[in-house]
């Protein structure tokens, strides 16, 4: 065991004396900057308020929202547009968060407290994805780019089992993505509490479980949101992984994890809408933290289903991976 945490260390060196490794972490730092900076600039050049004003017969309004959205979910349930029953999820999480207000007495808040700006869906989805892609180039580098560098047959002599040096590339891989979450998490927390202050540290809010709401540290939330993100990621670098092993080539396993990440999660989310049975493919319900923020937009699945399909097609790849790995001749 020790001799592995060796290896994991040595191939986690590796990656780091690697230019590319500290240009893309300085990249985010950039995006997360300027990003931060031109939402501030847009919002204060346009008057753009961060209050919300909340009216006194609030139950009333929710109330009659409620009546509302039930009659459309019955719609959408009973009509047979495919395209519509992609609003069933979201409808169905908001009747149970304007109910759980009812009930519990829960106020709309009139100004959005730091944790809700941290997560807001678009922003979080979007540094998801850099990271992904980020995560993509370095594992292809560091698995197919050692063939053909010619390293990784000297790295075969070593006294290491070949399952070993791949588990120590995917660790090593993980470990730089652990990094790129940290930071995008710290910086951009800093910044929005730099521009908007830091009100509402300890706030609670809803979680939508798919089937209920629970009322949390907004904290908390902000992390399990964080998390499944990563969650997402982490099946796209896995299929890099498997491709990288197969492939041995930089660009292929570059060229085509990049195009599941950018068209092929598209494609088989399209195809689970129409299809009952899309909903079992690869990356057609991977975005977990979508079912958290909006609810399910396809029929019939849940943050648990989703997550156990991602599950199960991950241990997939990795044993094609491996697979490959052990058989063919470096």
């Amino acid at each position: 065991m020790g001799n592995f945490f060796t290896l994991v260390s040595i191939e986690n060196t590796k990656l780091w004396k690697r230019l590319s490794t500290k240009i893309m972490l300085l990249i985010l730092i950039v995006i997360i900057l300027a990003a931060t900076s031109i939402v501030k600039y847009y919002n204060v050049s346009h008057n753009v308020s961060n209050t919300i004003k909340i009216p006194q017969n609030w139950k009333q309004e929710l109330q009659q929202n409620i009546v509302m959205q039930k009659v459309q979910l019955k719609e959408l349930q009973d009509g047979t547009d495919k395209m519509s029953k992609f609003m069933i999820g979201s409808t169905k999480k908001d009747i149970a968060e304007n109910e759980y207000r009812i009930n519990n007495n829960i106020k709309p808040e009139s100004q959005t407290n730091i944790w809700s700006r941290v997560t807001n869906f678009n922003t979080v989805a979007r540094y998801s994805f850099i990271i992904a892609l980020l995560l993509i180039i370095s594992c292809s580098a560091l698995v197919a780019g050692e063939f053909s560098e010619g390293t990784m047959k000297m790295m075969i002599s070593r006294p290491y089992k070949r399952s070993e040096l791949l588990s120590a590339k995917l660790i090593a891989t993980i470990l730089y993505g652990v990094v790129l979450l940290a930071t995008t998490f710290l910086l951009n927390f800093i910044m929005l509490g730099i521009f908007y202050g830091f009100n509402g540290l300890g706030a609670k809010e809803m979680l939508w479980t798919s089937s209920k709401i629970i009322y949390i540290p907004a904290a908390l939330k902000t992390i399990i949101i964080f998390g499944l993100d990563f969650i997402t990621v982490l099946v796209y670098v896995i299929l890099a992984f498997a491709i990288s092993a197969i492939s041995r080539s930089r660009s292929i396993a570059t060229g085509f994890s990049l195009f599941f990440l950018l068209a092929g999660s598209g494609i088989m989310q399209m195809l689970a809408i129409f299809f009952s049975w899309g909903k079992y493919l690869p990356f057609g319900t991977s975005d977990f933290s979508s079912i958290v923020n909006t609810g399910a937009c396809i029929e019939g699945t849940t943050l648990a289903f989703s997550l156990g399909i991602a599950f199960i097609y991950s241990i997939i790849f990795c044993f094609i991976g491996y697979f490959a790995f052990e058989k063919r001749d470096i």
